[in-house]
C-alpha cells in the first residue's frame, strides 16, 4: 500500500502508532495493536516484502505471545520428523550429530524460517494495516502530546507514538537515541546464511549436518517443503572490514580447505543462490528503549544475535506485550513504556549474557574447545544418554 499525502492530519477515532520496519517485530506489534483499536501505519525502507532468511528455533516467550495474537496455528514446523543430524571435522569424517529439542524455555519448539514468521504476520496485517514501502524517516521530533517524522519521499507522518522496528542497524535509533556505535558491541565473527539448491549429495531429505573446527562452523539445516538452507559462521579479527567483501569470496577463503564433499558443496552453492546474507554478528545493548514517545523493538532495542535462539521469538513477545500493556493503561503512555521495559529486561538480558556462552557451541573457539563440543556431542547422542533421558522425562510426568 502506499500514500501520496504530505501530512497526515485527518483525525481518527484511536490512537494512530507510526511503526518503521515491516520485519517480524514491526508486524508483530502493528497487529498487537491494531487488536486494541490503534490505527498502525508502517513505513519500511525496502521497495518490497523480505523473503529470505536463515533457520529460526520457535520456543519460549515468542511461542506463548503467537498464541495470543491468533497465529500460532499459522505458524509450521517444518522439522521432518525422520531427519537427523550429523557432525562433520574439517577431514569430512561424519558422525551422529545431537538432535533439535523438542521443547525450549516451556513451551513445544518448531524450526522453521525467519522468512515463514514474515509470512504469517504479514497475511494476518495485509488489508487491515496500511504498509508504505520504499521509504525511511530522515527526521524525528516530538513534543508532549504527538511525534512526527519526517519521511525521505518528502511526507511527513504524526502520531501518538513512533515504534522502531527496523533492526539492528536502526535508523530510529540513530535519530532518537545516538549513532549505532554508541550501543552496538561486536564478535570477534562474521555470519552469512543462504538457500541451498536442494540437499547435498550422501544426505536423506530432512537431513541436516554441522561442520565445525576452531574458529569456523557451517551448518546445513533442513526443511519440509523448502531448499535446504546454509549457515556459516567464522572468526575473524576485523569482522566489520570482513563483510565489505564479497560473500563467495570471504566463503571460500575461510572454508576452502574443509576436507570431504559437503562443506565443498555448500561453497559450490554460493554462485547460485539467489541472495546471501553476509553480516556481522553483534548485540544491542542501550540503557533505554524509549524516548518520550519513541519506543524500540526486537533487535533495534536488544539484539542478542542467532546464538540465543530467540530473536524472531522475542520481537513477537516484545509486540504483543506493548499491546496488551497499552490496553490496560491507553492514557499513560510513559507509564506504560516503564513498565513494558521493567518486564521485559531481565529475560533480554539473560538471553544475551547466554548468548555469550552459545556462540561456542555454534563455533568454537579453538582447538580445546572443538574438543570439547565433540565430547559433549558424542555422549548426548549416545544410546545410553538417550535411555537415561527417556528415564528421566517418564519419571517426570
Amino acid at each position: 500500500m502506499s500514500s501520496s499525502r504530505s501530512t497526515s492530519s485527518k483525525p481518527t477515532a484511536g490512537k494512530r502508532v507510526l511503526i518503521i520496519g515491516a520485519g517480524i517485530s514491526g508486524m508483530a506489534t502493528a497487529l498487537s495493536l491494531h487488536r486494541i483499536g490503534w490505527e498502525p501505519v508502517i513505513i519500511e525502507r525496502s521497495a518490497q516484502r523480505r523473503t529470505s532468511g536463515y533457520f529460526v528455533r520457535f520456543a519460549g516467550p515468542g511461542y506463548t505471545a503467537a498464541e495470543s495474537l491468533g497465529i500460532l496455528d499459522a505458524i509450521p514446523d517444518r522439522r521432518d520428523p525422520a531427519g537427523r543430524m550429523y557432525e562433520v571435522d574439517r577431514r569430512g569424517r561424519v558422525t551422529p550429530g545431537l538432535p533439535l529439542p523438542g521443547r525450549g524455555d516451556g513451551t513445544p519448539m518448531r524450526i522453521l524460517l525467519r522468512s515463514d514468521l514474515e509470512r504469517v504476520l504479514y497475511e494476518a496485517v495485509r488489508g487491515i494495516v496500511e504498509i508504505r514501502f520504499g521509504t525511511r524517516p530522515v527526521a524525528i521530533t516530538q513534543n508532549r502530546d504527538t511525534v512526527v517524522a519526517t519521511l525521505d519521499d518528502g511526507t511527513v507522518e504524526t502520531a501518538d507514538l513512533l515504534v522502531g522496528a527496523d533492526g539492528t542497524h536502526s535508523t530510529v535509533r540513530s535519530l532518537v537515541f545516538g549513532p549505532e556505535d554508541l550501543y552496538r558491541r561486536d564478535f570477534d565473527h562474521v555470519l552469512a546464511a543462504f538457500a541451498m539448491d536442494g540437499q547435498l549429495r550422501g544426505l536423506n531429505p530432512g537431513d541436516s549436518i554441522v561442520a565445525s573446527d576452531a574458529g569456523r562452523s557451517a551448518w546445513l539445516t533442513s526443511f519440509r517443503d523448502h531448499p535446504p538452507v546454509a549457515f556459516l559462521l567464522y572468526r575473524t579479527a576485523w569482522p566489520a572490514a570482513e563483510v565489505r567483501k564479497e560473500p563467495a569470496e570471504a566463503l571460500r577463503a575461510a572454508f576452502g580447505d574443509f576436507g570431504g564433499t559437503h562443506v565443498p558443496a555448500m561453497l559450490d552453492s554460493l554462485d547460485s543462490a539467489e541472495s546471501t546474507f553476509f553480516d556481522m554478528v553483534s548485540q544491542i545493548k542501550i540503557n533505554r528503549w524509549s524516548e518520550g514517545r519513541v519506543v524500540l523493538v526486537g533487535d533495534s532495542a536488544w539484539c542478542m544475535t542467532s546464538h540465543s535462539g530467540q530473536g524472531s521469538g522475542m520481537g513477537i513477545a516484545g509486540g504483543e506485550l506493548l499491546g496488551r500493556l497499552l490496553a490496560e493503561r491507553p492514557g499513560n503512555i510513559a507509564a506504560v513504556l516503564g513498565d513494558w521495559e521493567q518486564q521485559l529486561r531481565p529475560f533480554i538480558t539473560g538471553q544475551q549474557r547466554g548468548a555469550l556462552l552459545m556462540r561456542h557451541f555454534f563455533m568454537p573457539a579453538n582447538r580445546f574447545g572443538r574438543v570439547a563440543r565433540s565430547t559433549l556431542i558424542r555422549v548426548a547422542a549416545s544410546p545410553a544418554t538417550a535411555a537415561i533421558a527417556r528415564a528421566v522425562r517418564r519419571s517426570h510426568r
